[in-house]
């Protein structure tokens, strides 16, 4: 037995033996799955332990997917096959609502950045993070993991964007999508990239990860995500930072370890592949 096989399997037989039953259903269980991206390594027990799944499901997922030969096996981590699995935009949830007036104070009015060819709306993340401490006595890291799960959740439902059709044009802030808003210019091509985004999830995260991806580099998107985007999609994304809207969705879901208000922390898989294989 190698050594990812043999740690992986101790872990969670170690949890196992000190945890009682959970009461999770399929239903649970794979919701949480989903949630963890697809993914199964050092800090799923602890997760599945918080969340009442039990343990013994855990173990029986990670017996099976190590013999499983289609499970991508990378550093301490297993990322189960689409066939298993499906890697969909996960459950999150924010103490903080588009309408909150926090938001709205941090927004700017429509088309204030026009003339930088960027209509719409513009949300000012640093603004809406100092208002969320003074406002509700957030520490500076509750502000930050808040607002990311915030711009995460938004961007999967639709209500925020990081657009701009050009990779050497960084939009001016998060797009919002709400309200007056949402009448926005580009509003076509902003809701088209949402939807191919959304469609692909799946496909464009276990290629981009399969490819040049790496976890040890921080290397989410790759370089070559624009390429590996077009193959998927069959055609140019609308929007040319599709693959940052992926990154902030999974910081949001908590697919990057060690993030706090001054560390971006490391993607995992299933974003990434770890070079070292």
């Amino acid at each position: 037995m190698n050594q990812l096989n043999r740690g992986m399997l101790v872990s969670a037989l170690i949890w196992l033996s000190l945890s009682a039953p959970g009461l999770a259903d399929d239903k649970s269980l794979n919701e949480f799955m989903i949630d963890q991206g697809c993914a199964l390594g050092p800090s799923t027990m602890s997760a599945a332990i918080a969340a009442k799944i039990d343990p013994s499901t855990i173990t029986k997922l990670i017996a099976d997917a190590l013999a499983d030969s289609k499970t991508a096996k990378t550093g301490e981590w297993l990322v189960l096959s689409k066939d298993k699995c499906e890697i969909r935009p996960p459950r999150i949830h924010s103490e903080i609502a588009i309408d909150d007036p926090e938001v709205v104070h941090s927004t700017s009015v429509v088309d204030a950045f026009i003339k930088d060819g960027f209509p719409g709306c513009f949300l000012d993340a640093s603004s809406l993070r100092h208002k969320l401490r003074m406002s509700r006595g957030w520490s500076a890291d509750k502000a930050t993991q808040e607002y990311l799960r915030f711009f995460s959740s938004g961007l999967i439902t639709g209500d925020l964007a990081f657009f701009s059709p050009d990779p050497l044009q960084t939009p001016p802030g998060v797009m919002v999508l709400r309200g007056a808003c949402a009448s926005a210019g580009q509003i076509e091509n902003v809701r088209k990239s949402h939807e191919l985004l959304i469609g692909n999830f799946d496909a464009l995260i276990r290629a981009d990860a399969a490819g040049e991806a790496t976890c040890e580099s921080s290397g989410v998107p790759s370089w070559k995500f624009p390429e590996v985007s077009q193959r998927i999609l069959g055609r140019k994304a609308p929007n040319a930072w599709m693959g940052y809207e992926i990154t902030f969705i999974a910081m949001g879901a908590g697919w990057y370890e060690g993030q706090s208000a001054t560390q971006k922390g490391r993607p995992r898989p299933p974003l990434c592949r770890y070079a070292t294989d």
